[in-house]
């Protein structure tokens, strides 16, 4: 094995080190680039300083003219003073930076007895400089010594500047004009050390490029004329055998039942990963892929992997002769290695056809799942009053005939099946939101996964009535499981009937339920909260109050828990208690009307994040939402398809609940009113007559 490593290592040594010289070249040209950017950035500084200075010798001399003049004729002159310090100030540190910037080549010169002429140039430049200055220098600092500097003092600063002025300026600029073109050169010169080594890099990857592409050909020519393939595969057996190598390609020779089980004839070295392509889903061949490649690892057993096998009892879709639909099959790979010594030579892939078995296990399944529904229906429904039961089936089963009813008068234009969407979405997610405060999980399984297919259709403007025939599936699969609600409800009332005793008609029953729903929406979204009620005895109640109390309640309850209640983290943080508090208030009023209010301690309505989210959503151009008041932001909340949640889940994200709160306020005439306070409260309050 040794010396076969060695022979391959030998066989590819010119390949592998052209490689190495290309990775050092590309290293070498990338730290060159690197300290090309900090020379570049560097005399970009000393030319800035040298062109500081040249200003601010200009900006001295002026600020001592004016100076002069208001010295003599005895007016403030603090502004020209602030001016002369801090021109000086600036002249002073400029030519410092020209200084220090010079004081790594001086000492690389007195070391090695070699410096740049650019920067001996610099450096005599610089010390001209630096000269002419010193006497300004010593005038200027006594001036700026004294907060009134006498008149002679003045005089004498303004004549030596204006004096020296034009040769310091001269000096400067000579300065600035050296370092410009100092650094041109630099710049010039690294451009051509650059261009070469790209050019080096160059060369040497085309020579890569040639010699691989030349052992690539010699080597798959070695290989297939080398390659040994089994002289003979049964062709009796019902299974689908063939051989993978390495290089994925399929072996000549398979057995005859795989143009059966995949539906073509496979073609000779035909790659094992176009045909599952062609089988299964993106995701699926994604997972295959993988577990290939990690079956061809040395050093892993097939046994280790045969549990995480994605391709057991796949669905494939075959194709058919044209204008046939797709035949569906359920397939089974399993895969052994082929070694050679330690090493992974291929695969021998061996394809059941488990169709018979899927399906009954399929059916089995169903079974199952229906039993099980059925158990959920009885067991939530053992745990919830009657009446309220009853209540909750035929409101929703008058909703169901209403859609249906809708669905098929509906005009056929864009804007009737769009108010078709949202009337039917909140229908819908009423059912959804009694049902959960009711338990009757399987009844709220099926309004999710109706909204689902109504969120698809939500925005579009080229629906047609094709488009509705899923949603009309899935009212009948909600009618379906009201109507085992119903049997159910039946069955208990003939064996549990208890003659004079009559149902609870008040609004106490629903309490229990609506505590229920809040804790399990709290639960799911991983927050802690308490609910409250405040619900005193009353006579009696309208249907309307009563229809109000049972849709409204479990939306508004359900938005407290998701929106408004902030999680434990969070509130401790804002010095709150961990648990949120949620109440629901019955208040009579004195006109004999009622109050529903339900408030929550939770983070209130941020009014600039809604606004956002109007524009980010695309609800509101953004020109309008920046004249709406707060008031108008906030009453969005009630228009549909507003929600200030980031995904859609099962308890939020449609822009519906509320909707339906407001839609239903306007149903039975009540009036609607929400409070709030950033980081305190928000209180949603429904008043209508008892």
């Amino acid at each position: 094995m040794e010396q076969h490593a060695t022979g391959s290592f030998g066989k590819y040594r010119d390949l592998v080190i052209a490689i190495a010289l290309f990775l050092v070249l590309d290293l070498g040209v990338l730290l060159f680039n690197f300290h090309s950017t900090r020379q570049i950035e560097a005399d970009t500084r000393l030319i800035n300083a040298g062109g500081e200075m040249r200003m601010y010798t200009q900006q001295l001399t002026k600020a001592l003219l004016t100076l002069q003049q208001e010295t003599a004729a005895e007016l403030p002159n603090q502004t020209s003073l602030a001016q002369i310090t801090e021109a000086h100030s600036y002249f002073r540190s400029a030519l410092q930076r020209l200084k220090d910037a010079l004081a790594e080549p001086v000492a690389q010169a007195t070391a090695e007895q070699v410096m740049d002429q650019a920067d001996v140039g610099t450096a005599v430049l610089l010390l001209k400089v630096e000269k002419y200055w010193q006497p300004m220098d010593e005038t200027v600092v006594p001036l700026l010594a004294t907060p009134n500097p006498t008149r002679e003092e003045v005089d004498i600063a303004a004549t030596k500047f204006v004096g020296r002025n034009i040769r310091l300026m001269q000096l400067t600029d000579d300065l600035t004009r050296h370092l410009e073109a100092t650094a041109l050169n630099r710049a010039s010169t690294l451009r051509q050390i650059q261009l070469g080594a790209i050019l080096l890099a160059l060369l040497n990857f085309v020579f890569i490029v040639v010699k691989f592409v030349r052992r690539l050909r010699e080597s798959d020519r070695a290989v297939e004329a080398a390659r040994e393939e089994t002289t003979q595969i049964l062709g009796t057996v019902h299974e689908g055998l063939f051989l993978v190598g390495r290089n994925g390609h399929i072996g000549a020779q398979h057995s005859a039942s795989l143009e059966t089980l995949f539906g073509r004839a496979l073609q000779p070295d035909e790659n094992v990963r176009e045909v599952l392509r062609a089988l299964v889903t993106p995701v699926e061949y994604e997972a295959a892929e993988q577990y290939i490649a990690l079956l061809f690892n040395d050093r892993i057993k097939a046994a280790l992997l045969e549990q995480l096998n994605p391709l057991h009892e796949v669905e494939v879709r075959l194709a058919g002769p044209e204008n046939t639909p797709r035949r569906i099959k359920h397939l089974s790979f399993e895969f052994e290695q082929v070694r050679e010594g330690n090493t992974v030579t291929a695969l021998l892939v061996t394809v059941f056809d488990v169709s018979e078995r899927v399906r009954l296990a399929q059916a089995l399944a169903g079974a199952e799942q229906r039993a099980k529904t059925e158990v959920e229906l009885l067991l939530g429904i053992l745990d919830q009053e009657p009446s309220l039961l009853t209540g909750f089936v035929a409101a929703a089963q008058s909703r169901l005939d209403r859609i249906n009813a809708s669905l098929q008068a509906v005009r056929s234009d864009a804007r009737a099946y769009a108010e078709l969407v949202e009337t039917t979405m909140r229908a819908v997610h009423a059912i959804k939101g009694e049902a959960a405060a009711l338990k009757l999980e399987a009844v709220m399984r099926e309004a999710h996964a109706c909204e689902d297919g109504l969120a698809r259709l939500r925005g579009r403007n080229d629906l047609s009535g094709e488009d509705f025939i899923p949603v009309a599936v899935s009212i009948n699969a909600i009618g379906e499981q009201l109507a085992r609600v119903n049997a159910i409800l039946d069955r208990m009332q003939r064996y549990t009937h208890r003659e004079g005793a009559a149902p609870d008609s008040g609004l106490a029953p629903m309490l229990k339920q609506i505590e229920g729903l809040a804790q399990r929406v709290a639960a799911d979204v991983n927050k802690r909260v308490r609910f409250e009620a405040a619900v005193p005895a009353l006579p009696a109640v309208s249907p309307a109050f009563s229809r109000l109390f049972q849709e409204a309640v479990p939306q508004l309850v359900r938005n407290a828990v998701v929106h408004g209640i902030e999680s434990a983290e969070e509130r401790l943080r804002a010095g709150k208690p961990a648990e949120g508090t949620i109440r629901l208030e019955v208040r009579p009023q004195g006109d004999g009307a009622l109050s529903l209010v339900v408030r929550d301690d939770g983070r209130g309505i941020d009014v600039p994040t809604l606004r956002r989210h109007l524009v980010e959503g695309k609800h509101k151009p953004a020109e309008y939402v920046a004249r709406m008041s707060d008031q108008e932001v906030v009453a969005t909340l009630f228009q549909a398809g507003v929600s200030t949640a980031g995904e859609v889940s099962e308890h939020a994200g449609r822009g519906v609940g509320l909707n339906v709160v407001s839609d239903l306020a306007g149903q039975i005439g009540a009036q609607l009113r929400i409070a709030s306070q950033p980081n305190a409260y928000t209180e949603f309050t429904v008043s209508m007559r008892a």
